[in-house]
Parts: structure tokens; C-alpha cells; sequence
């Protein structure tokens, strides 16, 4: 049984503009594609819910999501915007850029991780003591405690989202490199 994909529509126009494959065409045309293509890479981090597929009959690269849309297209080996001999001199020193970039954005992103996990599981000790207290001066204090640590954690919680989805763009550049 054939998988159903649907197309967004930055998709559609990204396949109008590189293939020059009509706004009323370019949705089957890129699900006929798709249904030939080849997974080459899986995103990291968005734990495996996108992934770069090949079809190389027509030289097309499509990044799809987990739940069968296509929500990227490329050609394969080149560059937006360059001819063929720039685009084999640019991609190895831009391909180790984006790879330093995406190892420090990581690296970043799991220290706030487990920063995180440590305000949560510290959050979830002073729950812990405070039931089944009695006196009320250190009900204040763990009061207060939770207060602070769940906001702490609020900012916390904020600041890893934002580093995901910078995670998640700089993973998708890397696709034309690929």
C-alpha cells in the first residue's frame, strides 16, 4: 500500500521555482517523486521525525516529515543560486562550518538540558518532603523553594525550545551539502 503525502505550499513553490514544475502539478509530481525516493539522512534533532530522502532518477531531494509531508525540496548536488564548478568548491568548507555550528548549538543545547533535568528532579525532591509536613514556617520555605525553582525552570524550558529549533534549521541547511 502506497503512503498518502501531502505537500506544503512553500514546498510547492520551492518545486515551481527549481523545476519549473506548474503550482498545479508540482503537489503530485513531488508525491510521485517521494514515492521512488530513497531515505539518505535522518535529523537528529527532532529524534528521527524528518528525514532527507533521494529520488535519482530526476535528481530530487525531499526532506518529509514523520507524518508523510513533504515540507522541502532541492536538487540534488547543487547549490542554490550557483553553477556546478562553485558549487564543488564551496561545499566541503560551508559542510564543515555548518558541522561546527551544529556541534556548539548541541553542545549548548544539552547543557541546558541537563540543567533542566536537574531543576525538575530538584523540583520534584521538595515536592516530595513537603507532603506529609506539618509546621507551617517550613511549608512557607518549600513554598517559596518551588516558586523559584519552577520558574527558574520556566526560563530554562524556553531557552532549550529556542535552541531546538535553531538545531532544526541548521540541520535542514545541510541538506543541499549532503
Amino acid at each position: 500500500m502506497k503512503k498518502i503525502f501531502r505537500v506544503t505550499n512553500k514546498t510547492i513553490a520551492e518545486a515551481n521555482r527549481i523545476f519549473g514544475l506548474s503550482k498545479e502539478t508540482a503537489a503530485n509530481e513531488l508525491i510521485g517523486r517521494a514515492h521512488q525516493a530513497v531515505k539518505v539522512y535522518t535529523f537528529d534533532s527532532t529524534n528521527g521525525s524528518e528525514a532527507v530522502y533521494d529520488n535519482y532518477p530526476t535528481n530530487t531531494r525531499l526532506i518529509i516529515a514523520t507524518n508523510d509531508a513533504i515540507i522541502g525540496v532541492y536538487e540534488i548536488g547543487k547549490l542554490p543560486g550557483s553553477n556546478r564548478i562553485a558549487c564543488e568548491l564551496v561545499r566541503s568548507p560551508i559542510l564543515r562550518g555548518l558541522k561546527e555550528e551544529y556541534q556548539r548549538l548541541y553542545s549548548q543545547w544539552m547543557a541546558v538540558e541537563v540543567t533542566f533535568a536537574q531543576t525538575s528532579l530538584e523540583i520534584a525532591m521538595t515536592k516530595r518532603a513537603q507532603i506529609g509536613e506539618t509546621d507551617s514556617a517550613v511549608l512557607v520555605e518549600y513554598t517559596k523553594k518551588l516558586s523559584d525553582l519552577c520558574f527558574e525552570n520556566s526560563k530554562r524550558h524556553k531557552e532549550r525550545s529556542k535552541l531546538h529549533r535553531e538545531l532544526i534549521e541548521l540541520e535542514r541547511a545541510f541538506v543541499p551539502y549532503l
